[in-house]
């Protein structure tokens, strides 16, 4: 097909005549995509499931409607008195008592009794929750139940602790829940007259009970102080004498200045060693120079030490062996000039001997000064070392002694405080319960007695449809994720990442007839090659307006082409994931698609395992592609050629093969396709499913691309991704995807 003939294919198919989606499935963005389909998946799902849905909420709401018109039925009506009283003293002369005596029962040790300061200064002694089990406990209900009793015989503890309820008055401070030091007591009955005779019986009991487990808990702390001062004492005083001790043993006021002294003067140690280390190392290897020298008769290394000192003595020696070298010239070595000569040779050799020899020693003993000042001076750094060494265990029984003192001294300052208060505060009962609010029922605002039990209204009923309507939808999406199928093509384009390149709705018109006297729609009969793009035009207008499906195929077929315009496909693989799925049919209507714009296509039915095309087409399949590749039958006696199609062939399947990749993936089957890519412009091949089977794989990859055929409300989302990742790892090209059933 020439490209003027595809741009105009391309523009009606994508104007008025073409009602499948356009173009807008390849040229899309990712962004675009998912904003657009996060909002249409939610309302197709709510579209596909809405039976579903419905039916759960109505089911729900039928049974949570029945279940609050039964409990507005059977529902009492109760009223409520309560009176509010204060559980602590506003100021804070009595909590050190109380919490001391808990100390002393639960058998707290000193460092235990520092929670108490900062208990006192929260503002709080009492601990709620345990006095409101502590008052409903029967130790304390049964006295006061025994009262009740004389003028309501039946009234038992049971009864009394189910509908009393004791709560500490809370309140909101910057977004957190806080505590007063009030408690509300109330009282829940079906009788208001007994509701008020209980609620003023209970708070003269709780009045006179609290009166007298003040003056118990004064009594008890008094005597807990007083038993607890002289050893407190002698803790600090022993703590003192210990801190003391451990600073004269280490000579430090301070453990950190201390620490840091010494790491400073072993700093300044380990510095000198190094200086001295060098000095030594140095004069060593002078020393064992010189010595080398001296040992083989040079000695004129003493100049190098002090030049001053040697220079003269050095200027005799060069100047007798100048002399002595022009005078052996003249004279026999024998001869009194070069013997008297070689007298003084000798004797200024022997003195620079000498004074060598006296130059070594002195470099001896500066050695022995180095290493025993090395000596020194490493016996001090290990003794620093040492006292390093054992700083920290010093610091942290200095520190812990110092916690342990300062703990026993604040303990000790608490207890000499509140001995002072309780010496003041004897005999005094303040602090103890006081009523706040007397008993009265409760009314509402015109003084009339307000029920507390309320009865289900509409408002319940509300509730239980709302969320009745929110378990309809969540079981409904439930059931949309546990059915892992397609749904539609913009989930399979999201999901495998793929072009989608056409979208094939169910026409039950359009189905492949086999020859059982029928034959397959006339929309399919050929176009010849001559036919210009207008008559092409007036053919597929003309024949759209029966058939949307065969809009559908000349929209796959333009997109398959304009993959790569340039360089047109000429050969493709047709496959899906599993059987069933339709791709058969594609590839058939696919090939008429093509032979009808005048193309030359050849239909390859390479599904050796369970052909089908010979079937839909009611062809012979006694000599197919089997056949041709396990003979040697020829070429021109296999392919059949369609009655009604110059240009469609079809090579079907031929004899089923005991064993279809041998054949597949042979030579001969590689030049044979290199063949059908010679004789004919298009060659589409129809493969078994990819799962499970490699014949798909053998020929993807002697093909120009692969087209994956999924079925809608059939096909599974992890095999079409796991088929999709098989053909990418082996490097196939995969054109894209189609979307098949669509409704």
């Amino acid at each position: 097909m020439d490209k003027k003939l595809l741009s105009s294919l391309k523009n009606d198919l994508n104007g008025q005549y073409l009602s499948v989606p356009s173009a807008n499935y390849l040229a899309s963005t990712p962004a675009e995509d998912d904003q657009v389909l996060d909002m249409n998946w939610v309302l197709a799902v709510i579209k596909r499931r809405l039976l579903v849905m419905g039916i759960v909420a109505a089911s729900i709401a039928t049974l949570s409607g029945s279940f609050v018109l039964r409990a507005a039925k059977n529902s009492i009506t109760e009223y409520e008195g309560k009176f509010t009283v204060l559980a602590e003293p506003i100021t804070a002369d009595d909590r050190l008592s109380k919490l001391l005596v808990q100390a002393q029962n639960n058998s707290l040790g000193i460092t235990d009794l520092n929670k108490i300061k900062s208990s006192v200064e929260e503002g709080s002694s009492v601990d709620y929750q345990s006095l409101s089990r502590v008052l409903k406990s029967p130790e304390v209900l049964l006295p006061l139940v025994n009262k009740l009793q004389k003028k309501y015989p039946k009234f038992d503890y049971k009864n009394l602790n189910s509908r009393l309820t004791i709560q500490r008055v809370t309140f909101l401070r910057d977004g957190k829940q806080g505590g007063t030091k009030l408690v509300d007591i109330s009282y829940r009955d079906r009788d208001p007259k007994r509701i008020k005779y209980v609620l003023d019986e209970t708070a003269k009991y709780y009045l006179e009970y609290m009166d007298k487990e003040r003056l118990k808990v004064s009594k008890q702390s008094s005597d807990f102080i007083d038993r607890q001062m002289p050893p407190l004492q002698q803790k600090v005083d022993k703590l003192q004498q210990e801190l003391q001790i451990l600073r004269v043993q280490y000579n430090f006021n301070q453990p950190e200045l201390r620490s840091r002294s010494l790491s400073d003067q072993l700093d300044s140690v380990t510095n000198r060693r190094l200086e001295v280390q060098a000095q030594l190392a140095e004069s060593r290897l002078q020393y064992e120079s010189y010595k080398k020298r001296s040992l083989t008769g040079d000695n004129r290394w003493i100049v190098d030490i002090s030049p001053k000192s040697y220079e003269n003595l050095m200027s005799k020696v060069n100047e007798i062996e100048s002399q002595l070298a022009l005078t052996s010239t003249q004279f026999y070595e024998n001869s009194l000039p070069i013997q008297s000569l070689r007298e003084k040779q000798q004797s200024l050799r022997a003195l620079m001997k000498k004074e060598a020899d006296t130059v070594l020693l002195q470099m001896q003993s500066q050695l022995k000064q180095l290493e025993a000042r090395e000596r020194l001076i490493t016996n001090s750094q290990n003794l620093l070392q040492a006292k390093i060494t054992q700083m920290p265990q010093a610091q942290r029984r200095y520190d812990d002694i110092q916690l342990k003192l300062e703990l026993a001294k604040d303990t000790l300052k608490l207890f000499i405080e509140k001995q002072k208060a309780l010496q003041l505060d004897a005999g005094q009962i303040e602090g103890s319960w006081q009523i706040i609010s007397k008993p009265q029922l409760v009314t509402n605002e015109n003084g009339e007695i307000n029920p507390v039990t309320e009865k289900p209204t509409r408002r319940h009923l509300a509730i239980a449809l709302v969320i009745s309507t929110l378990l309809g939808i969540a079981i409904g999406f439930l059931v949309e994720v546990l059915n892992t199928v397609f749904h539609t093509p913009e989930e399979i384009k999201s999901a495998t990442k793929s072009p989608l390149l056409g979208v094939i709705p169910i026409a039950k018109a359009m189905k492949i007839k086999s020859r059982r006297g029928e034959r397959v729609p006339a929309q399919f009969t050929s176009v010849s090659s001559n036919t210009n793009s207008a008559s092409l035009k007036r053919i597929i207008v003309s024949n759209y307006k029966d058939f949307p499906v065969v809009e559908a195929f000349h929209y796959l077929y333009t997109n398959i082409q304009l993959l790569n315009a340039e360089h047109p496909i000429s050969s493709l693989t047709i496959t899906s994931t599993i059987k069933g799925e339709g791709k058969s049919t594609v590839a058939l209507y696919l090939a008429k698609t093509a032979s009808a714009v005048g193309k030359r296509v050849l239909l390859v039915d390479a599904n050796m395992r369970l052909p089908q095309l010979h079937t839909y087409l009611g062809l012979s399949n006694m000599k197919g592609l089997s056949n041709v590749l396990s003979s040697d039958l020829s070429l021109n006696e296999a392919i059949q050629r369609l009655p009604d199609d110059d240009n469609l062939f079809v090579l079907t399947a031929g004899t089923i093969p005991s064993d279809p990749i041998k054949l597949l993936s042979s030579r001969k089957m590689h030049y044979l396709m290199e063949q059908f890519l010679a004789l004919f412009d298009l060659v589409i091949y129809d493969t078994p499913p990819l799962m499970g089977l490699a014949d798909g794989h053998l020929l993807a990859s002697q093909t120009d691309g692969t087209v994956l055929i999924v079925k809608i409300e059939k096909t599974d989302r992890g095999l079409v991704n796991k088929a999709l990742d098989q053909l990418k790892v082996a490097d196939f090209k995969v054109l894209g995807v189609v979307a098949n059933g669509v409704k």
